[in-house]
């Protein structure tokens, strides 16, 4: 019995003292407080580096005076009949049918392409209207914002042309440069304020209103994904029937009129240009733009996320 029970002490004396030592080697027991450290030092690399790698701006470092010829806010249609796909053929891949907001983005990009020194500023609208970007000369910026418009940022369905003319009218800086809103859309409007009268009141205002038809006259369904089967589905009205949206290029002709500038159709050759040439008076004035010189933080959050992981391997 004496010999039975030393045995057993013998035996739960060798386990505890490789399960000690095998703690240790793994940097567990004592040295828990080091297997703790490293955890955390790797965590705190892994949460740096996706910091770094969304590359967050700090205020500007400076502003920097440069000429200005004038302030452009571009009013852009989102609502959902600027998905109709009769904006003709895209050069790109595959060649296949552009639905209207493609064919307006291209015009707006064209646009600021050709008008290197004129603020643009962009507001979206379908049945109500936010200001997407500010008036600014940072094109590299305006266009990122351009391209991040699409039919989902819209609040309200339906379309509101009267809407976007106060919103825009509104948004532009105190600069004493001239100032014009450009209306891109397919012309259909639905309710909110008549648009020929917001126009005319933002001419009143000093403003000059432009607007660029996209679309056809003919005219399209207005897409709404697939059903169950695979089938394309279309809008359609109370009534069942399928909604076939058209371009009104005399509404849009008499909001231009009314605003005291000029109506272009998106698909005529040279007509970014043209409507660049009017939005450039040949006089500039000096402006402070307070997007030069964003510091970017994402190096030092990378260099940090180094240390970490340095850190985690030493100890």
């Amino acid at each position: 019995m004496a010999f039975a029970y030393s045995a057993r002490k013998a035996r739960r004396e060798r386990l505890a003292f490789s399960s000690a030592e095998m703690m240790k080697r793994l940097g567990l027991g004592n040295g828990s407080g080091r297997f703790t450290a490293r955890s955390l030092l790797i965590l705190a690399s892994a949460v740096l580096a996706v910091i770094a790698i969304a590359r967050p701006l700090g205020p500007p470092a400076g502003s920097e005076e440069v000429p200005v010829s004038m302030d452009a806010i571009v009013a852009l249609d989102i609502s959902d009949s600027m998905l109709v796909p009769d904006g003709g053929r895209s050069t790109g891949f595959g060649g296949g049918a552009q639905d209207r907001l493609s064919v307006a983005k291209g015009f707006i990009r064209k646009l600021v392409s050709d008008a290197p020194g004129d603020r643009f500023g962009l507001v979206l609208f379908s049945g109500d209207s936010i200001i997407s970007c500010p008036p600014t000369l940072d094109h590299e910026t305006y266009i990122d914002f351009l391209s991040d418009a699409d039919v989902t940022k819209q609040d309200l369905p339906g379309t509101a042309i009267g809407d976007a003319l106060v919103t825009a009218a509104t948004k532009f800086k105190k600069s004493g440069l001239p100032r014009a809103v450009v209306v891109v859309s397919d012309g259909e409007n639905t309710y909110g304020p008549d648009p020929a009268g917001a126009a005319k009141e933002a001419k009143a205002a000093g403003l000059k209103v432009y607007t660029v038809g996209v679309g056809t006259p003919a005219g399209g369904r207005i897409p709404e994904g697939v059903d169950f089967f695979g089938q394309p589905k279309y809008k359609r009205d109370r009534q069942g029937r399928v909604v076939v949206s058209s371009l009104h290029e005399g509404a849009l002709k008499a909001v231009a009129n009314a605003g005291g500038g000029r109506y272009f159709y998106s698909r005529d050759t040279g007509a970014a240009g043209r409507l660049a040439r009017e939005l450039s008076p040949k006089t500039t004035r000096k402006s402070k733009e307070k997007f030069a010189g964003a510091q970017e933080y994402g190096p030092w959050f990378a260099l940090a996320g180094a240390i970490a992981l340095m850190a985690a391997i030493i100890i």
